[in-house]
């Protein structure tokens, strides 16, 4: 007896279609929405003076809850117990965290306006990339990892620069170093899909290292800034490394890529300091 396959009329798939645009376009209009609001908090925080601490904890809090609401959302989101979206919310956090802190000690007049009005860019770029990033399997997942490491790297270089700016004791920056790292690391890690724990633990492992590389810092003839970018380099090798093992590409040419890029950051700010 010959099996017919029931085709559905083309009338009920456009129904379908049209039904889920409607749930696709309102999870990403969260991404626009929450973009657009932590900028304008980033601009109130500037702009007000005098400058109100408890205002960017609030946002820090807020960047946390929107991550969360827009990863939950995700059609291929698996998320039953509430700290299953933690290893999503570390770099909005610190992103939020430490644009405030920098800007606020770097611009100041008519700059803070446009400045503060221009971070929804890297805003939204952090937000639809950790939605996009639940997804292994989606086209734009590589381009997602990449704007999310990016901004790690970033937000690891503002906190390390705002770390020596303010001139802490040598075991105070050194545990500031140290945790920021930990955190950072986590984003870059957590893309091998391991378990919270394990990644947890490889990120504490990062953190210590570079704890003791920043407490090296004070003992090389490095100003502030050279020494943010020694201790970014440091992370970018240390980060880089852990994460090839981890995916099992770890050989000799990628030691050595990797190698290479942080011997010429040395070597550059070896010869400015020299200049200078």
């Amino acid at each position: 007896m010959k099996q017919f396959t029931r085709v559905r009329p083309e009338s009920e798939v456009a129904q379908r279609i049209t039904q889920a645009l409607p749930d696709a376009a309102s999870r990403l209009d969260r991404i626009h929405v929450m973009a657009v609001v932590l900028a304008l908090g980033v601009t109130t925080y500037l702009a007000v003076e005098p400058t109100q601490n408890w205002l960017l904890l609030l946002l820090c809090g807020l960047a946390a809850l929107g991550t969360d609401a827009i990863v939950r959302h995700h059609p291929k989101a698996r998320f039953d117990s509430i700290d299953d979206t933690a290893l999503y919310l570390f770099v909005p956090v610190l992103f939020t965290l430490s644009i405030g802190i920098f800007l606020e000690d770097v611009v100041s007049g008519y700059w803070t306006l446009g400045i503060g009005l221009a971070s929804v860019v890297p805003f939204w770029a952090i937000l639809r990339s950790e939605y996009e990033s639940i997804d292994r399997d989606s086209d734009i997942f590589e381009a997602s990892r990449l704007v999310l490491n990016g901004a790690t790297y970033l937000v690891a270089f503002l906190f390390f620069a705002t770390i020596y700016d303010f001139d802490l004791s040598l075991f105070t920056g050194s545990f500031a170093v140290g945790i920021v790292s930990v955190l950072l690391a986590i984003e870059v890690l957590r893309e091998e899909g391991l378990n919270t724990a394990r990644t947890m633990l490889y990120a504490l492992a990062s953190g210590i290292l570079m704890a003791e590389a920043a407490w090296t810092t004070h003992f090389l003839p490095m100003d502030g800034s050279a020494a943010a970018v020694f201790v970014l380099l440091a992370f970018y090798l240390m980060t880089g490394l852990m994460h090839n093992y981890l995916g099992n590409r770890l050989n000799l040419k990628t030691a050595a890529e990797f190698s290479a890029v942080a011997l010429c950051g040395l070597v550059i700010i070896t010869a400015s300091s020299a200049y200078y």
